[in-house]
């Protein structure tokens, strides 16, 4: 084997690794295949961000794909999720899928909340979603009306 064919050898080898690392880092497996696709629809989203994870019962079933605008004119404004979820994980279309912020320092994820009547769940499927509110918003939602008495004070005097 000539020293020219040895190099193109690892170097390929060395380009199949980069890639497989880089997507392996962005949480992505190359060599598993079997992830079911779902949809969510949200007015807000609450710090939901790519890379998200989504949760059942507690265990992590997969992530959340993209985040885009409804362009659908009835439905403008809105936010669809896409995540995927592993196969083993059944549920039906009437489950619920919640963002929830697992602690107040973390970013937020996805919790489905399954419902085991009625359909199962395919790829595709639009499913209903719930916003949990977090500790901070549920917060300033109780301090606002305090906060507009203090401003209508203090611009009278």
């Amino acid at each position: 084997m000539s020293k020219e064919l040895k190099l193109g050898i690892i170097t390929v080898g060395i380009i199949v690794l980069f890639v497989w690392g880089f997507n392996f880092l962005k949480g992505e497996n190359l060599f598993a295949s079997g992830s079911r696709v779902f949809l969510v629809e949200y007015a807000k989203i609450g710090g939901l961000s790519k890379a998200s994870p989504v949760t059942i019962n507690g265990l992590k079933v997969g992530k959340v794909d993209k985040i885009e605008f409804d362009t659908s004119i009835e439905r403008r404004g809105s936010l669809i999720v896409t995540f995927t979820v592993e196969n083993e994980f059944e549920f039906s279309r009437k489950s619920i899928v919640k963002i929830y912020s697992p602690n107040p320092l973390s970013g937020s994820s996805l919790a489905i909340i399954p419902n085991y009547e009625g359909e199962t769940a395919v790829s595709g499927d639009l499913l209903y979603g719930e916003m949990e509110e977090s500790l901070f918003t549920s917060i300033g939602e109780r301090l606002n009306p305090l906060q507009q008495k203090i401003e209508r004070v203090i611009v009278r005097t």
